[in-house]
């Protein structure tokens, strides 16, 4: 009897254990029930505006960002605004179409794609001005040594390099897009200034060369730079001037051949008409 009535009293204690067991168990899931639900209702009772304040948030950011593009693109031409996607290029681009027009085998408006830009233009046209003063300083500074007199660099060089090569960049293509655009034949204005610009891209070897002290190489180097530019551009701005009467075109052509001879000329008598030999000493007039 004792056996049993412990052997009960141990089953009771398990079924007491097991039933503690259990509603425990049932107690902590009806109070994560009970609780989960209210709290659950307070969150999406909390949560449900501001997901809407958020969603409306976004929204409206997203507005105004869509807004300040449209607003963007509708800029004034005189604003600096519009003239952002005139920059929009990387690198590969910039050097791909230096050497499309180093080497004019290929439609330049073709490699543009559409997308012709002004940073190129810019950069290689500055690139330009600050080769031939650099360069032109160099033969100064060599002559002076050879005829051992005191090398003093001369300003106005930057100043007249900057005054012809931005000309020639950026007001020559205004003035052949104003004409062609007169005679109707409906050209792009950006199209003209990129083709001026990248145009310009030859001249960067041809002055660095230029130092050299060897006055047929340096003719040499002007004809070649001259004649690369020179085809660029007519090859590029037939299908354009074209649209013209015949005549028209022909004196269209003849005015950008005649522009394009000028800055060779000037470019070789101003900044490649060096000639880095000794000069010699003048004779005491009797």
């Amino acid at each position: 009897m004792a056996h049993n009535s412990a052997y009960s009293a141990i089953e009771i204690d398990d079924d007491d254990l097991r039933n503690a067991t259990e509603l425990q168990f049932q107690n902590f899931s009806s109070s994560n029930t009970a609780t989960a639900t209210p709290t659950g209702n307070i969150a999406s009772a909390t949560s449900t505006p501001q997901s809407q304040q958020t969603g409306v948030g976004a929204s409206a950011i997203f507005d105004t960002n869509r807004a300040n593009q449209e607003q963007n693109a509708n800029q004034p031409i005189w604003s600096v605004a519009y003239y952002a996607k005139f920059f929009d290029v990387d690198t590969s681009q910039v050097m791909e179409r230096c050497f499309a027009s180093v080497i004019p085998k290929d439609n330049f408006l073709e490699v543009m794609g559409g997308r012709p830009d002004l940073y190129g233009p810019f950069w290689i046209a500055t690139t330009v001005i600050f080769v031939l003063f650099v360069t032109s300083s160099i033969v100064d500074s060599i002559n002076a040594y050879i005829n051992k007199t005191i090398y003093s660099y001369d300003i106005f060089q930057m100043t007249f390099a900057f005054g012809t090569i931005y000309t020639y960049a950026f007001l020559v293509p205004l003035m052949v897009w104003g004409a062609t655009k007169y005679f109707g034949c409906q050209p792009d204005l950006l199209e003209m200034l990129a083709l001026y610009g990248y145009a310009l891209t030859i001249w960067i070897p041809v002055s660095v060369l230029s130092v050299i002290p060897i006055e047929l190489a340096r003719w040499i180097l002007l004809g070649i730079g001259a004649g690369l530019s020179g085809v660029f551009l007519i090859r590029n701005m037939y299908p354009v001037v074209s649209r013209a009467e015949a005549q028209i075109a022909k004196i269209i052509l003849i005015l950008v051949v005649i522009f394009h001879g000028a800055l060779a000329l000037v470019l070789k008598y101003k900044f490649f008409a060096f000639n880095a030999a000794p000069v010699a000493p003048e004779t005491p007039s009797s």
